[in-house]
């Protein structure tokens, strides 16, 4: 019972590690989780409370405001009548007042809710900010999973020249003991195997490197990778590039600010109410503690606004020009780089062909070498030549292909996408 027991549970980790182990990742996938785990992808959070908090406290000045104040003075002199009149009392020189004021905007001139557009501006250009760090991260991931899928297929064909020149080892050893062959001639075979398992060691270093890096920004243990096809360009991607979308936040945040300085400039109309308490009260031939109030509405207004008004405007009109200017610019050096890329693409893509028909002819070059070499009308070192450079062939089309492969997805980072 305990034996089916164990042999359940073993079969069971095994099922799950096999799973585990079969789990294959995309580079789309590894962007996102590279994204994911990058420090800054918490900033958006982050960014989404301040601007919360700035809007709290910018709508806070929408409330009724409230002052207390408490004085008591005393003065050398106070009003006196020059005559004597009944229920006329003479003021005391010391004098105590307590008072609660309230003020209520009524109309600020929008300098509210222009700070309000400013706020949430200024969160959109952090968010940017964010965006534009975080999609150049993508690059970064992009080379380092290329880098593997190379390893893997040079791993792949290095694995197919061992084993055939391990097959021409075997042949060579027979034809040694048959006394058709020398040993030098294994020797020969021996070294051409030497020198694929040090390639070998360089390219599994090479990727495990590779492998290590990704894991860091992704936080995951990299398995297997998926091969992507090529990437196909979205011609009005380029709109949704962070540095486009960066610089119309930029160019709102500025507008805002303009709206804020034209806000300042305008009267402030509010409503005020005062209620005390003192000696003297509003009375002040009233020589007694008494309660008062006063009410009213209030205009005010400050003209020394319009003082640096057209300056500043000015100045924010700059601002805008520069903005305006860096995005000309990026618009094109990105003109610039999507042309070399497209050429980029165009190259490794014709070369890709022409890797198929050299692999084809040199395929066909190391088979005659072979049957010639069986036949004794070869050489040893002229086969494994062939093969060397039938191995040399294969590496450089899986090179091309990665390249190939990264220049497509390479265009894509440019564009935005």
């Amino acid at each position: 019972m305990r034996r089916g027991i164990h042999l359940i549970i073993i079969s069971l980790a095994f099922l799950l590690q096999a799973g585990h182990a079969g789990a294959q990742l995309s580079l789309e996938e590894c962007q996102e989780r590279a994204r994911a785990n990058y420090p800054l992808a918490r900033e958006h959070d982050l960014i989404e409370r301040a601007r919360a908090l700035d809007l709290s406290i910018t709508r806070a000045g929408y409330l009724p405001r409230f002052s207390f104040a408490a004085g008591a003075t005393y003065q050398s002199e106070v009003t006196r009548l020059p005559v004597a009149l009944p229920g006329v009392a003479t003021l005391n020189r010391d004098q105590y007042r307590v008072t609660i004021d309230l003020d209520q905007v009524i109309w600020d001139g929008g300098t509210i809710a222009a700070r309000e557009r400013i706020a949430g501006a200024e969160a959109g250009r952090r968010h940017g900010e964010t965006r534009v760090a975080l999609h150049a991260l993508r690059e970064r991931v992009n080379q380092l999973f290329f880098g593997i899928l190379l390893a893997d297929e040079q791993l792949k064909y290095n694995s197919m020249s061992r084993g055939e020149l391990l097959n021409m080892l075997e042949q060579v050893n027979a034809r040694v003991v048959q006394g058709i062959a020398s040993e030098v001639d294994a020797d020969v075979v021996r070294v051409e195997l030497v020198r694929v398992a040090r390639q070998e060691v360089e390219i599994r270093s090479a990727r495990d490197a590779c492998k290590e890096m990704l894991g860091e920004m992704t936080g995951e243990v990299i398995g297997e990778l998926v091969k992507p096809t090529v990437a196909v360009r979205d011609p009005a991607g380029g709109d949704r590039h962070p540095e486009i979308v960066l610089s119309r936040v930029q160019e709102e945040l500025l507008a805002s600010r303009r709206r804020l300085l034209d806000a300042g400039s305008r009267p402030r109309v509010s409503f005020f109410l005062q209620g005390g308490y003192g000696n003297p009260g509003l009375n002040m031939l009233k020589n007694a503690f008494s309660t008062y109030y006063a009410g009213g509405v209030r205009l005010s207004w400050n003209i020394g606004n319009l003082y640096t008004l057209g300056k500043e405007r000015l100045q924010v009109d700059a601002q805008r020009e520069m903005v305006a200017t860096r995005r000309d610019a990026f618009l094109l050096n990105r003109s610039v780089e999507l042309a070399r890329g497209e050429g980029e693409l165009s190259k490794w893509q014709g070369m890709l062909e022409q890797d198929d028909k050299i692999i084809l002819l040199q395929e066909r070059i190391v088979e005659s070498i072979a049957a010639r070499a069986r036949a004794g009308t070869a050489s040893i070192l002229e086969w494994t030549r062939e093969i060397s450079r039938l191995d040399q062939s294969r590496q450089a089309r899986v090179l091309h292909e990665i390249q190939w492969l990264l220049a497509g997805h390479a265009l894509k980072q440019v564009n935005g996408e």
